[in-house]
């Protein structure tokens, strides 16, 4: 049975959390607040999941401490609605799931069995009708690459050794991909990524420079700057 750590500044969240999850199928094995979770890391030991609730102002630097305090963990975001820059970032950080804090009960149970299960909960709009005609998409070479790997039925283990990159990093790469293409799985992915339908990107310096960096509340104001890793 997956084990849960429950971490939030709020006492009744964390019984709200104990409650939906009774019957689940997933153990709780401690709850606290964020400054009490690397002395909980040690007395329990790393759990399968940690569900961290981030509606009460934690930053990225508190992300990066937890995530250090317990790298092998799968962590679930509690969370208002994320900007994609952001969301990316958390990825970077042990983040495997994302859950809006407007999710019914058995949407957020569910979303926490896929990411114990090894899946990636961040969240997609409807999906396309697969039958309506694609405008090309533009690709950067390793896109290219993950999808044509993908498309020859490689796992991601597969992908991660073929490429000299991390698991993780590859999904990254397909999250973005994902969001990108407007699909919601591999399978979808590999589907619309026949390569007449995809186009390489023009070199970096084609693009004009300059990102936006604009943060929401306390958390995600603080978390568009981090310290650097």
């Amino acid at each position: 049975m997956p084990k849960v750590f429950l971490v939030s500044e709020q006492p009744v969240l964390l019984c709200g959390f104990e409650q939906a999850l009774a019957g689940s199928g997933l153990e709780i094995a401690a709850s606290c607040s964020p400054s009490e979770f690397a002395p909980t890391i040690r007395e329990h030991g790393d759990p399968d999941l940690v569900l961290v609730d981030i509606t009460g102002g934690l930053t990225f630097v508190n992300l990066r401490e937890m995530h250090e305090c317990a790298p092998v963990c799968a962590m679930v975001l509690w969370a208002d609605t994320l900007p994609l820059e952001l969301v990316f970032k958390t990825l970077e950080l042990g983040v495997r799931g994302i859950v809006q804090r407007s999710s019914r009960p058995e949407q957020f149970v569910d979303a926490l069995r896929r990411v114990a299960s090894g899946e990636l909960q961040i969240g997609f709009g409807s999906p396309r009708d697969m039958s309506q005609p694609r405008r090309r998409k533009s690709l950067t070479p390793r896109e290219h690459e993950i999808v044509t790997l993908l498309r020859q039925g490689l796992r991601n283990k597969q992908i991660a050794t073929a490429m000299s990159i991390t698991e993780g990093t590859v999904k990254i790469y397909l999250f973005r991909l994902f969001h990108k293409l407007g699909v919601r799985n591999r399978f979808e992915l590999a589907r619309c990524g026949i390569l007449d339908q995809l186009q390489l990107s023009p070199p970096p310096g084609a693009h004009a420079a300059g990102t936006t960096g604009q943060g929401i509340s306390s958390l995600m104001g603080s978390m568009v700057t981090p310290a650097a890793s």
